[in-house]
């Protein structure tokens, strides 16, 4: 309980005594969190690439671009270079959002402990409530333009990230299990062989999430026109899927796998909260991991209709070869340096 006690008051500390007016400290952060963002980028263009190409058309995704992803290096690389001039503002929009954000109606904990350590919690978490101002219950929501920009990032690499993104919701479908063995089938198969073996690009991933969200990527690729097409070709081979049943098994056994994963309390601790905020309940996960089970090769050759809604959506992101995205710019509405 003291442990506890010292913990959530230094929270309140952070959260409502920082100083946030120190501008050669904030020049340092704004420099040294701008080196961060480029070098995440450069590390793991594919994710930017998804995120960026699903911020088009999701609120969500759009949110984590500009607090994370190239959205937010656009924005720290214009700070950095105009510091002198925007550190007034910066600093006054630290201020405002820290305002509105540490408030007593705002406050969400996710504690994970032993059973015998979480007795002390109750007691302990009014110290942090009580140090929290009482906001006024305004709601600010997220402002964002859904749009199709269709972007081409130029980068100094010789390879490329070539994303396709889409809602299957939108489209009137529905989420199921089976689109996690349809991830490791993609994976292990179609994409692989594709992009992979025959492409040579580095590796390919697919995703589709329960809101709809769905991606193709390749990473560190060398092809645009190629990737393209075996993208749009992906509907044909799953209205052709034909496997044995061994190989079958053997989709639904890497799907299950990777559900089943030995997690240690931190990682319980952060699906539990995932699960939560995203209003997943136990009679869901159950459901799906009885699709899974019970898969079959028809059920399979049914998800054609996911992915031609995520092609028929015509979202795309890429980023990578100066001389790949030339070659190709009628593929896209802008082209930017990054």
């Amino acid at each position: 309980c003291e442990k506890l006690d010292f913990g959530f008051s230094a929270i309140a500390e952070i959260l409502l005594d920082s100083i946030l007016d120190d501008e050669k400290r904030l020049g340092e952060i704004v420099a040294e969190t701008k080196s961060k963002s480029q070098m995440r980028l450069n590390q793991a263009a594919h994710s930017a690439a998804v995120m960026r190409a699903s911020s088009y058309f999701s609120a969500e995704s759009a949110f984590d671009d500009c607090t994370g992803g190239i959205g937010f290096y656009q924005f720290l690389e214009e700070t950095a270079k105009h510091f002198e001039e925007k550190k007034g503002e910066v600093i006054a929009k630290l201020k405002e959002t820290a305002a509105r954000l540490f408030t007593k109606e705002n406050m969400l904990i996710s504690y994970t402990s032993a059973a015998d350590d979480q007795a002390g919690l109750e007691v302990a978490l009014p110290l942090l409530k009580e140090r929290l101002p009482q906001g006024d219950g305004t709601v600010y929501p997220f402002e964002w333009k859904k749009e199709n920009l269709n972007e081409g990032f130029i980068t100094s690499s010789q390879v490329n990230y070539l994303a396709r993104c889409g809602n299957f919701v939108e489209k009137g479908l529905a989420y199921k299990g089976t689109l996690r063995t349809l991830k490791v089938i993609l994976g292990y198969d179609y994409l692989w062989i594709n992009l992979r073996v025959k492409g040579g690009a580095y590796g390919c991933m697919s995703g589709f999430k329960r809101s709809g969200e769905s991606f193709l990527v390749s990473y560190r690729d060398p092809n645009l026109e190629k990737t393209m097409e075996i993208y749009e070709g992906v509907v044909d081979y799953l209205k052709n899927f034909n496997v044995d049943d061994r190989d079958m098994n053997k989709f639904i056994i890497g799907t299950i796998s990777n559900i089943d994963r030995p997690m240690n309390p931190a990682a319980k601790g952060s699906r539990s909260m995932n699960l939560y905020m995203n209003h997943v309940s136990a009679e869901m996960i159950r459901e799906e991991r009885n699709q899974i089970l019970d898969a079959q090769q028809a059920d399979i050759r049914a998800l054609a209709d996911v992915l031609q809604a995520l092609l028929d959506a015509h979202e795309l992101c890429v980023i990578g070869s100066e001389e790949k995205i030339e070659e190709q710019k009628e593929m896209f509405l802008e082209i930017k340096t990054l």
